[in-house]
């Protein structure tokens, strides 16, 4: 399995950025930033194709993690989208098949959802050969609630990593992700102290993620 960074908060040379976050996994989109330009551009410049996606992923209604939805849908017409009820008939009108989500499970082969906490927000997990991949939108529920209901649901133990927003954390609740995951990949809104506790604290873990990262698993 391939992730694609398409767009992080972190710039990298030869692609554009903005604050957002969206991520390409094989032929799955979580997330689709605020720009559909951000992600027609570096979808071109990684020589990855944002057509014939398997299905699209929403962490949560909010326009850094929306805004390139319709481009998605407009490149793929009657695909699924799986996301917390509350923009259903926006999603419909975008021309996706909107699949509103409530409680946690599986979503698809290989793929599960934690359920949106607080009615706000889920995540997603997928297993891979190395173990169970777990993705974030921002966290706001608490980065570790969100793995720890994807490990419930999928019957793992532990994650293999974990990616994405993690929305400035207390220390509290790296060091519990720690605990439920081998590598991890702070990214979006994490922030930088974050990532520096992550780093320093647990440097066999942690992974840096910018716009235009790939991850082989």
């Amino acid at each position: 399995m391939r992730l694609v960074v398409l767009n992080d908060n972190v710039p990298a040379r030869g692609l554009i950025n903005e604050w957002g976050w969206s991520i390409l996994v094989d032929r799955v989109i979580f997330d689709a930033d605020t720009n559909p330009l951000v992600l027609a551009h570096n979808a071109r410049i990684l020589g990855v194709s944002l057509k014939n996606i398997k299905f699209a992923f929403l962490s949560h209604w909010h326009y850094d993690h929306y805004g390139g939805m319709p481009y998605i849908a407009e490149l793929n017409p009657g695909i699924k989208l799986y996301a917390p009820i509350e923009g259903m008939a926006m999603a419909m009108r975008w021309g996706f098949e909107p699949v509103p989500v409530r409680d946690g499970g599986k979503i698809e082969d290989k793929f599960y959802t934690s359920g949106v906490l607080e009615g706000i927000e889920h995540a997603m997990g997928v297993e891979t050969s190395s173990g169970l991949v777990i993705i974030v939108g921002c966290s706001h529920p608490g980065v570790d609630r969100l793995v720890e209901e994807v490990l419930k649901v999928s019957g793992n133990e532990k994650a293999y990593l974990v990616i994405g927003g993690f929305h400035s954390p207390p220390i509290w609740r790296l060091n519990r992700l720690a605990e439920l995951s081998e590598l991890i990949a702070p990214a979006h809104c994490s922030g930088d102290v974050a990532k520096d506790y992550i780093k320093k604290k647990f440097p066999d873990k942690f992974v840096e993620v910018r716009t235009g990262t790939i991850i082989d698993v």
